[in-house]
């Protein structure tokens, strides 16, 4: 949003405070201020054209100007037309730089002198678009500075939270400010309106509301007896420092009353509306409506329209039709002051395509006590602009009437949340400037009353965040969570903590960690058939982010088909987030927080990137203290069928790993094989102890290698576990470190290579117990798995 420093001034007492220095407040209670542009006016001086003659040699169409500047006349060659003699125009003299950034110098332009610039709105950053006009003034005396009529600027852009429309009007954002650097107000924001012209509103024209449940509120108003032309340029200059462009009066006061409360508004030429009335409901199925950018555009169902009697005028918070919108033979307008539903104004801007100025403000969910207030600030400057009469006892039809929210909270308790301490005085004052209305309950309690424009204040927690934010979070000291006194510790490091070890090993094994966003699109995990618990959102952002995340392995693999693209040949990823599982209807969603990784294969079958990944499985579980995971064969909706294993510890599943299956592979355009694993970590930190350190052996081991032939579907885990029962205490590792298929074994066996590792931790093993132990794990796998040996 861009915020007018000017406008501010008007609006708030800004005496002595630079529009820096009004960025820097606003950042600090949560409107980040992006940039600040000025536009510096002090150096430009007011000129009266005395004469203007056609350019004598010129190839282009240029102007040559006689200025009076007051104490002196000087002759300006210009490119437009329309400072004809007699005109107010603002000058730049050679040697000053205007906003726009042009340095002005004194030169000859094919032979006539050039004293001087004549400046265009754009040119001093009163407008985005190229102007080829000069900005004609309204008033001033020549040679006078133009900040005499015209006061210098600066542009602050900045992004407002969702939950904070009313701070997309410059009122909301006066009240922020003013709270902020604690400073008053120059004016009443709720304006009265008092008398009114006959006949009534109500008798001009009707309104009915025919769906209720999405449009809360809407006001009529009839002004009549205006006279259309453009806007002074005080309210040019306003609509163009916001990238609003003016159109005529009856409009840009829509627009200004937009820019200043966050209402939206709307006017009808009130003679071209059939039937006098209006009825606010749901669109006809095929029904189609011109709209003002002169687009013809097919409604739904599911859309809300503002029609007249036979026909719709309007897309309700969207935008109006052409066959209704004001001419300059305008006399009588219908003023549209309403308040719409959010979430099927975001709905019907989406699905046509269009998003305007208006849906950006209703799709927030505006207050419907603002329709008024909007209304009768617009019916002001009608008056005041276009020469307009309001008629009095407009229709206002508030089905559902906003309902005060009241809230209790202890001062206390700002304390216990802020982890610091507040006066209550020093909290109380806070709140008032912010519009709250505070007194004191039973207990010494606060009861506040939210303004009406604060729709996002419910609950106590609420109110502890308007007493930080404005009191400042740079003044709260860094302290622990929880009770905050010396001598307390945490019982046991969190959850997070205890993780870092995860991610300690994962990096260490060459993975980049990522954070990918938990709303992914509903129809990949369709596609990739895991979206079987999967919740969709009812009024997202967009197509790809409708639905909440039941892997993290899709957003990976994203990433990885991402960094592949921008060059890195074999990028490593994984994640530590939570998923979203859906439970019975009504009842919140199951959050299992998981660790999940993708590793491109280096190799043409992809083993190798198996059993590396199965390491770093070993490994993370290690690094917990948790017991050494199993596996066993598994299929998943991701996987390769016949190369998945399901991974678990002490009996508790954690998750699957394997190859992915050449369908997800080919979905995301990745070149070869890629290993995937995702864990579930509860059941992983549940079977984890404590990681204790241990002293270095005293004595040296002894390492022995076996080579095992047995049959095909023998498992190597299998293989391990027999061959550690055997060994008994003296074996302290044993591991398959490879594996052989050939002619040298026959068909239908497999030869796997196991590495022994024998140490006593009371003295040096000598190779005839060495020997023993072997004899023992020999004996054991053939007996119980029918295994051979091999050289």
């Amino acid at each position: 949003m861009k915020i007018s420093y000017e406008w501010l001034t008007e609006l708030v007492d800004l005496d002595g405070v630079s529009p820096h220095q009004v960025a820097e407040a606003l950042t600090r209670v949560g409107i980040e201020v992006e940039k600040v542009t000025p536009v510096d006016l002090s150096a430009l001086v007011i000129g009266r054209v005395l004469k203007q003659e056609p350019h004598p040699s010129s190839r282009n169409p240029l102007w040559v100007h006689e200025v009076d500047l007051g104490t002196e006349t000087r002759t300006i060659v210009a490119g437009a037309p329309n400072a004809v003699a007699g005109t107010l125009v603002p000058v730049a003299l050679p040697g000053t730089t205007v906003p726009s950034g042009t340095l002005v110098r004194d030169a000859k332009i094919a032979g006539v002198a050039a004293q001087g610039m004549l400046c265009s709105a754009d040119e001093l950053l009163i407008c985005d678009e190229r102007v080829r006009a000069i900005l004609l003034l309204e008033r001033g005396e020549p040679g006078r500075p133009l900040t005499d009529v015209l006061p210098s600027e600066a542009i602050l852009e900045a992004e407002v939270n969702s939950n904070r429309p009313d701070c997309l009007g410059h009122i909301g954002v006066a009240r922020e400010v003013a709270a902020a650097l604690d400073r008053p107000l120059k004016r009443d924001f709720m304006p009265s309106f008092t008398g009114g012209v006959d006949p009534p509103g109500g008798d001009l024209v009707s309104v009915a509301i025919e769906a209720e449940d999405l449009c809360r509120r809407y006001i009529g108003g009839v002004v009549s007896g205006l006279r259309v032309g453009p806007s002074p340029l005080w309210l040019h200059r306003r609509l163009c420092s916001a990238g609003v462009r003016p159109i005529n009066n009856l409009v840009d006061i829509t627009n200004y009353v937009l820019l200043e409360y966050a209402q939206p508004l709307h006017v009808f030429d009130l003679r071209k509306l059939h039937g006098a009335a209006i009825r606010v409901r749901r669109a006809a199925a095929g029904e189609r409506l011109l709209c003002l950018d002169g687009v013809e555009r097919e409604l739904t169902p599911e859309m809300l329209v503002i029609a007249d009697q036979d026909r719709p005028v309007a897309i309700a918070g969207v935008m109006g039709g052409e066959e209704t919108a004001v001419s300059e033979a305008t006399v009588d307008v219908l003023l549209e002051a309403a308040t719409f539903d959010g979430p099927n104004v975001r709905r019907t801007a989406r699905s046509l395509g269009l998003r305007t100025e208006a849906s950006s403000r209703f799709e927030r969910i505006l207050p419907p006590e603002l329709a008024l207030a909007g209304a009768r600030r617009a019916a002001a400057l009608l008056v005041e602009i276009a020469g307009g009469k309001v008629h009095r006892d407009w229709p206002d039809v508030y089905p559902r009437p906003q309902e005060p929210v009241r809230v209790q909270v202890h001062p206390e308790k700002v304390d216990a949340v802020l982890g610091t301490h507040v006066p209550v005085e020093e909290g109380e004052d806070i709140l008032r400037r912010l519009g709250f209305h505070v007194r004191e309950a039973d207990g010494g309690a606060w009861d506040v009353l939210p303004p009406v424009w604060r729709l996002d204040v419910g609950i106590a927690e609420d109110i502890v965040e308007e007493v930080g934010r404005v009191y400042g979070y740079d003044r709260i000291p860094p302290t622990l969570p929880g009770r905050r006194h010396d001598r307390w510790m945490p019982a046991q490091p969190s959850v997070d903590r205890r993780l870092d070890a995860v991610r300690e090993v994962l990096a260490g094994a060459g993975f980049s960690e990522t954070w990918t966003p938990a709303l992914v699109p509903h129809r990949v995990l369709a596609e990739l058939g895991i979206a079987e618990r999967a919740l969709q959102v009812s009024n997202p952002v967009s197509d790809e982010m409708d639905g909440l995340r039941t892997s993290l392995l899709p957003s990976l693999l994203s990433a990885a088909a991402l960094n592949r693209d921008r060059g890195r040949v074999q990028p490593r990823l994984f994640e530590l987030a939570p998923v979203f599982l859906a439970r019975e209807p009504g009842a919140q969603p199951d959050e299992p927080l998981r660790v999940a990784a993708v590793l491109p294969a280096g190799d043409a079958d992809g083993r190798a990137a198996f059993l590396e990944l199965k390491a770093v499985v070993d490994a993370c579980a290690g690094a917990l203290g948790a017991p050494a995971p199993e596996y066993a064969p598994e299929r998943g909706p991701l996987h390769h069928p016949g190369r998945c294993a399901a991974v678990s510890v002490g009996g508790s599943a954690l998750g699957l790993l394997g190859e992915a299956h050449p369908r997800v592979v080919d979905r995301y355009g990745i070149e070869g094989r890629v290993t995937l694993v995702e864990l579930d970590l509860a059941p992983l930190l549940a079977a984890a102890g404590t990681v204790r350190a241990k002293a270095l052996p005293r004595f040296p081991a002894v390492a022995r290698e076996l080579n095992v032939v047995l049959e095909e579907g023998v498992a190597a885990a299998e293989v391990l576990a027999a061959a550690r029962a055997a060994g008994a205490e003296l074996l302290e590792t044993v591991n398959a470190v490879d594996e052989y298929r050939g002619a040298q074994i026959g068909e239908g066996s497999k030869s796997l290579n196991l590495a022994l590792t024998f140490r006593s931790s009371e003295r040096t093993l000598t190779d005839p117990e060495v020997d023993d132990v072997m004899r023992d794990v020999r004996s054991a796998l053939q007996s119980n798995l029918g295994a051979t040996f091999r050289r």
